[in-house]
């Protein structure tokens, strides 16, 4: 027997895009869910967790390490959107700002276990030693972040506001006598509650102690603020059934056209496609609904789970390209020329006609 949704069991923001009766009016409804509703979250997300684990807290976006966790988040929400689309019962989303935050919260703890496996390790030791011990307390709070703190402030809804910074300085007064490389880590978790003294995010927890026994990986480069273009920005700033309907008829044509290019030239021109601010441009193709995800893989001959991983990677520059295709920088640099030299004449033929 089929389950029947309510619309009371779905965010009422997703209601424009899945009741979208063609294709521009989806790409229509996807292009503002993107810009009112994911979008500012992810940003939001990124910006804490990638501070945090940022040298001196600072929060600059730089591109290669924003575009790659942003790209592997947007796939994973188009792709559930679009389930959500094909069945609404098996693939709910209540909340969707709520879902999203949950989505960049799992990806971002991705890659910074990769990225800063001593810190990991390190987060995971003190996550055990809070549940072990009653006197200590680890907790989630109504916008999903962990807690960490004396057992009997579990009820408080007040989070410690001070910048990591603040709180270390704080400490180091506290500890000026004493040597903190050699504290057992029950000893720092008390001091640290009572200096506090009120829940500590469990990041910056991690943080603190990591700084106190002197655990360091060796960071990303810093982040560069302000290097992702939302889609709505990328489609161009007025965002109408008619401006879609234009745009996506071009993607349209422009698609066709890539797919008669010999398969190099196809590989070397859409992983590397980007828009002149170098933004990552190939998700505009399932985005407006020109080509899935899956269309995607196949034009490039590439199997959709190892199609999967190159994503969050995307755009690739020369060198990695030239060694994914077996081949020197210089050639890649020829192929994709090549392409668009062929995609410009081809285009322009057609507008001619």
């Amino acid at each position: 027997m089929r389950v029947l949704v309510t619309a009371s069991e779905i965010d009422p923001s997703l209601l424009p895009f899945l009741d979208a009766s063609n294709a521009p009016e989806e790409a229509a409804a996807l292009a503002r869910l993107n810009a009112e509703q994911i979008e500012p979250v992810i940003r939001r997300g990124l910006g804490y967790k990638l501070r945090i684990y940022s040298p001196h807290g600072e929060q600059n976006f730089h591109r290669p390490d924003f575009d790659e966790i942003h790209n592997d988040i947007q796939l994973r929400l188009l792709k559930r959107l679009r389930a959500l689309k094909h069945d609404r019962a098996q693939n709910q989303i209540v909340n969707l700002r709520g879902y999203v935050a949950t989505v960049t919260r799992n990806a971002c703890d991705e890659y910074l276990r990769q990225r800063y496996p001593l810190r990991r390790s390190l987060k995971d030791k003190i996550r055990r030693h809070l549940l072990r011990n009653s006197e200590f307390a680890l907790w989630e709070d109504t916008e999903h972040n962990w807690r960490a703190g004396l057992s009997a402030w579990q009820d408080s809804n007040g989070a410690l506001k001070d910048e990591p910074g603040e709180l270390q300085h704080r400490l180091k007064t506290e500890w000026q006598t004493v040597d903190v490389q050699r504290l057992e880590l029950h000893d720092l978790l008390t001091t640290i509650f009572r200096v506090a003294p009120m829940p500590v995010e469990l990041d910056q927890l991690t943080e603190l102690i990591a700084s106190c026994w002197g655990i360091e990986d060796h960071p990303a480069e810093p982040l560069e603020a302000n290097t992702f273009a939302p889609l709505d920005e990328q489609l161009g700033p007025d965002i109408n059934p008619a401006t879609i309907i234009e745009r996506r008829q071009s993607l349209q044509a422009l698609w066709r056209e890539i797919c008669q290019l010999p398969r190099r030239q196809r590989v070397a021109l859409l992983l590397n496609l980007r828009n002149p601010n170098g933004i990552n441009v190939i998700t505009l193709l399932p985005a407006t609904g020109v080509a899935t995800f899956e269309e995607i893989a196949e034009t490039l001959e590439i199997p959709t789970a190892e199609f999967e991983q190159l994503w969050a990677q995307l755009p690739l520059d020369d060198l990695h390209l030239a060694a994914y295709l077996g081949a020197t920088r210089q050639q890649v640099i020829n192929l994709r020329k090549t392409a668009r030299e062929r995609l410009v004449k081809r285009m322009n033929g057609s507008k001619a006609r």
